[in-house]
């Protein structure tokens, strides 16, 4: 009996080395497949799965269905069930992506952006800047309002028409969650355009929070 395990394990390594490339090619597969599950249930340009592992080696039968368990984006745990029944679950760091208009040469002040100054370039959610485009036909035509180098992120406070609000305007904050709403009076605290983040303090508290300048008059906050 032992003599027949040793005999099994010795083969079962043989194979493994004559064929290196099955165990990665199983775990291309599912990379692929958790990936294009992920964009379909979410908004994002495109995703990264970084340290994917699985608690099971996945059947050779079709992958019918995939669930996200928790997470997406960040630490994320998948469901992934099989034709034959069988569920293997898979960890993984999703980084998701948008994509975002950027300035392909230096753009200078008081002149129009035209098609070839700007292309789209990735960028992780979560470090998107306030004021960004995603399409560049939304500001080709445009007048910037500022000199930008190359590569940078074009703003709405870059282009002509941006609304600068100075420190110590009166504005309302408001916050919102869950379909619960709060508003109250607040001060800015520093000059901002739209679409910035800005400090302001609240007139009733008397604390100062940052929060995103949604239009001359009101900052939206999070609670």
């Amino acid at each position: 009996m032992k003599k027949a395990i040793t005999v099994a394990l010795f083969l079962l390594t043989v194979l493994a080395a004559a064929f290196p490339g099955a165990a990665h090619a199983s775990g291309a597969a599912v990379e692929a497949a958790l990936k294009t599950h992920v964009l379909s249930v979410r908004p994002w340009s495109d995703v990264e799965l970084r340290n994917l592992s699985l608690d099971a080696q996945p059947p050779a039968g079709p992958l019918r269905r995939v669930v996200v368990r928790k997470g997406l984006p960040g630490p994320t745990v998948f469901s992934m069930e099989y034709g034959d029944g069988s569920v293997v679950a898979a960890k993984a760091d999703v980084v998701a992506f948008e994509e975002i208009v950027v300035s392909t040469r230096r753009l200078w002040r008081d002149r129009p952006v035209a098609e070839d100054d700007v292309s789209v370039a990735r960028a992780e959610i979560g470090k998107v800047p306030a004021g960004a485009y995603h399409d560049p036909q939304e500001v080709v035509g445009k007048v910037m309002n500022r000199s930008i180098g190359p590569g940078m992120a074009v703003l709405s406070k870059h282009l002509a028409g941006s609304k600068l609000v100075k420190r110590g305007r009166r504005v309302i904050l408001v916050a919102e969650r869950g379909g619960v709403r709060i508003a109250t009076g607040g001060e800015t605290r520093e000059n901002a355009y739209v679409d910035d983040a800005v400090k302001v303090v609240n007139l009733a508290s008397k604390k100062t929070v940052t929060g995103i300048l949604v239009d001359e008059n009101t900052v939206r906050v999070d609670f």
